[in-house]
């Protein structure tokens, strides 16, 4: 553990700190814009990777009523699984695709979150332990402390108004990240969702600083704009800006009875019968057959 979190510091944490403070001294030392300056710039860097993710999203939640009519139709487990996840490989989909990219940019944001909070050091105790990630440069030590005042509010103290504001930018985006869904059960974790995390966030923010609700405040705006590009807004008329990632998936086919079904999982195919009528004989033939007859008696 003490060797990853050495990695984690030295590759991640240290220098986005060194680049918050830079960004501070830019932006005429104003803490506030600078957290929002260093939000947006990382979020842009990792937008790759926040589009794939959402574009895998998308697709799957596309294949979720072929999804639904397989699992209704095979009963056999096995047959069901192998049917599922053809599904997913003929629509071009890896079920996993998007943990990727969300594996890949959780250690980014985390430091991200870190570094606001090792910035807003106030006690002698979080200066010292700042000095320790500052890089031995004269105009960024001589930085230190930073400024904590954003229009009036003290960015190293609790604020009612950032937790109003986290609230309601991440209600908004539940909303915009919300799919068209079939299914009921579905349909009602959606509209729990739209309401509990708006909650759950801004009870977390009443123990966090007004740095850290100002980074999640601009974070969620930059996702909420991320999701109208890859979902569209139909309550605005706004369609998606990126194309579907997959084309799609074959329809499926018409349903078939159990002997069916069970005959394709034992690999034996079904006995056909012929329901042509027999044709009568030729009755010419039959008269040159009885002439023959007679003429051997």
């Amino acid at each position: 553990m003490d060797l990853i979190g050495s990695v984690f510091t030295t590759i991640l944490l240290d220098p986005m700190i060194n680049f918050l403070v830079i960004l501070n001294n830019v932006l005429f030392n104003n803490y506030g814009f600078a957290i929002i300056a260093f939000t947006i710039i990382v979020r842009i860097i990792t937008f790759p990777l926040t589009l794939r993710q959402l574009n895998q999203t998308r697709a799957m939640q596309t294949l979720q009523p072929k999804i639904q009519e397989l699992q209704k139709r095979f009963s056999d487990p096995k047959r069901r699984q192998q049917e599922i996840m053809g599904a997913y490989k003929e629509a071009g989909i890896n079920p996993l695709g998007c943990l990727g990219p969300m594996v890949l940019q959780f250690p980014i944001l985390i430091a991200l979150f870190y570094s606001i909070r090792q910035t807003l050091a106030i006690s002698p105790e979080a200066l010292s332990n700042l000095y320790g990630h500052i890089y031995d440069w004269h105009f960024l030590e001589a930085s230190i402390p930073l400024g904590t005042d954003f229009f009036g509010m003290n960015m190293s103290e609790s604020s009612l108004l950032m937790v109003v504001l986290v609230g309601g930018t991440t209600w908004i985006q539940t909303r915009t990240s919300q799919t068209v869904v079939t299914d009921d059960r579905a349909r009602a974790q959606q509209q729990m969702m739209q309401w509990l995390l708006p909650v759950m966030f801004m009870f977390f923010t009443f123990s966090f600083p007004s740095g850290v609700a100002l980074y999640w405040v601009a974070t969620t705006l930059v996702s909420i704009a991320f999701n109208i590009i890859t979902y569209g807004l139909p309550v605005l008329g706004i369609k998606p800006m990126t194309a579907p990632p997959v084309a799609q998936s074959s329809p499926l086919p018409n349903n078939k009875d159990s002997s069916d079904e069970t005959s394709s999982v034992s690999g034996h195919k079904p006995r056909q019968y012929s329901t042509q009528a027999r044709k009568p004989k030729d009755a010419k033939n039959n008269k040159s057959k009885r002439k023959n007859r007679r003429r051997s008696n």
